[in-house]
């Protein structure tokens, strides 16, 4: 090779190193490309006990109005778990919109499942069996998800209608009510207000013979939300995989309705 030739060659190289910033004369590949941080909006639906400390996972407490689309600006991917309702201002779909298009997002268990159910055609992915009821519009409305919330440690002190709608159809499958029972345990439930509902006044409604083993059904496996909470949290853990988003997202699972 002409001596010319290679000494435009080591010019060039000092050149590039000279130019470059600072901070970026000694990346390695895993510098350059660190692992996405996951937003995670959770509160009753996902108790302590089940966040495991997952260095890229940053637990935020429940969604309100402006939280979504914030997040979309510094984090790589969101999970919307739980939100407020009541008097505070609950996420909008509109922000929803907007964070889906700049990050991936996906929702359950609660808010999220409401705001999956309107967002799914421009990108919000659904997790879980609520969402899905949502989507098929099994149910409708806030209310059923909504609980009473332990203003300082984010727990449930009542139980939405949806836990009681699973529960009912756990029973039925096993053989404690039919369908007719089914159906007035949950229209009874639900006419008892969110901030009053209790498995005690929700099993008023079911045959007194039935209530003890319906009780051990409800307090052992009973708590829907909770079981979309984690399903969503096993998907967005998938968002780390390889140090890199995954698209799309794993699909949803099938409806327990």
């Amino acid at each position: 090779m002409p001596w010319s030739s290679t000494w435009r060659r080591r010019r060039r190289a000092r050149c590039w190193r000279s130019c470059a910033p600072r901070g970026a004369r000694n990346v390695t590949p895993s510098d350059a490309a660190p692992a996405p941080r996951v937003a995670i909006f959770a509160g009753p639906s996902l108790p302590p006990e089940d966040r495991p400390q997952i260095p890229d996972f940053v637990y935020l407490p429940p969604a309100s109005r402006g939280d979504v689309e914030a997040a979309a600006e510094r984090y790589d991917a969101i999970v919307l778990i739980d939100g407020v309702f009541h008097h505070d201002l609950a996420p909008s779909p509109k922000e929803c919109l907007v964070a889906c298009r700049r990050v991936p997002t996906i929702g359950a268990a609660s808010m999220g499942a409401l705001r999956a159910a309107e967002c799914w055609p421009y990108g919000l992915r659904p997790i879980g069996a609520i969402a899905r009821w949502y989507i098929r519009e099994v149910i409708d409305g806030d209310d059923e998800v909504a609980v009473l919330v332990h203003p300082e440690t984010h727990h449930a002190l009542t139980v939405p209608s949806v836990n009681v709608r699973y529960v009912a159809w756990l029973a039925r499958r096993r053989g404690l009510l039919n369908a007719a029972e089914a159906e007035a345990f949950i229209i009874g439930a639900r006419n008892v207000y969110y901030m009053d509902r209790s498995w005690s006044s929700a099993l008023e409604f079911v045959p007194a013979d039935r209530r003890d083993r319906i009780r051990e059904i409800a307090e052992r496996e009973g708590d829907l939300k909770r079981w979309d909470a984690r399903l969503a949290l096993r998907a967005s853990a998938k968002l780390t995989e390889a140090g890199g988003l995954m698209h799309p997202f794993p699909e949803m699972p099938a409806s327990f309705a």
